[in-house]
């Protein structure tokens, strides 16, 4: 009687030792070569996550200037013609309102 057992080489396990250790190393390179890909991914987000807040903070900006600009016309005008004392209380409640949103 012949014995059909499954009988495991050396040279077999050194192969499968190798095949693992080839793909250990594959997938280690494959890492390396996505790294800087990750990196700069990274990278583009934050920076358009910092982009995104200072442009909310330049719209913030430019509408206080709108209103300190419209607030000094009207006491300009005030100036030069002692007129305006509505326009000017127009003013002064919309800057208000603006202060107390802000």
């Amino acid at each position: 009687m012949q014995n059909t057992g499954f009988i495991i080489t050396s040279e077999q396990i050194i192969w499968f030792c190798s095949f693992v250790a080839g793909l250990w190393t594959l997938w280690k390179i494959v890492k390396e070569i996505r790294k800087p890909n990750d990196d700069l991914k990274a990278k583009v987000e934050k920076h358009d996550k910092l982009l995104d807040n200072d442009n909310k903070r330049l719209k913030e900006i430019e509408s206080s200037n709108q209103m300190i600009l419209r607030s000094l016309l009207v006491i300009i005008n005030h100036e030069i013609t002692g007129n305006g004392i509505t326009t000017m209380k127009e003013i002064r409640d919309e800057l208000q309102e603006f202060l107390i949103k802000k």
